[in-house]
């Protein structure tokens, strides 16, 4: 037999006779005219290869168009989402400079703070002259401390 086909008779020939039981039967009925299978056998095989495929790419069509809905479908959730991103961005960057904004106002208050206690100093030093000054017992609610002076006077917040 492979004398008599080339390689692709060959291979077409182990596929015709893989195809199924009945195309081994068939095979087995038919006679073979000069040495080879008859055009009429190869016809009919190729109609039902013909069909196959066809019923296989239709398949493959419908799993294409679902395929495709799938993606536009997740192209809106992707747009939708960097439409998302996009406001939650805006919205980190207002976060961002009220942060700064209440940073400097912190700065702010720790300068006045500053300011309050060279002040309070100043006072001590011009009426008692140089004293030791203590800052004990935190008042939570009122967020200060009590200033204890040497001369025995407090200073409650």
């Amino acid at each position: 037999m492979a004398e008599k086909f080339g390689v692709w008779q060959n291979m077409m020939y182990t596929l015709i006779v893989r195809m199924d039981n009945k195309t081994k039967q068939k095979e087995g009925k038919m006679k073979k005219k000069n040495g080879g299978l008859s055009l009429n056998f190869i016809w009919k095989l190729r109609l039902k290869l013909r069909a196959e495929g066809s019923k296989l790419c239709a398949e493959g069509s419908k799993l294409w168009a679902e395929g495709n809905k799938l993606w536009a479908e997740a192209n809106k959730l992707w747009a939708e989402g960097n439409k998302l991103c996009a406001e939650g961005s805006k919205l980190c960057a207002e976060g961002s400079k009220l942060w700064a904004e209440g940073n400097k106002l912190c700065a702010e208050g720790s300068k006045l703070w500053a300011e309050g206690n060279k002040l309070w100093a100043e006072a001590i030093l011009e009426v008692y002259g140089n004293i030791k000054m203590e800052w004990e017992n935190y008042n939570v609610e009122k967020k200060d401390y009590e200033c204890h002076l040497e001369t025995g006077e407090i200073f409650k917040p």
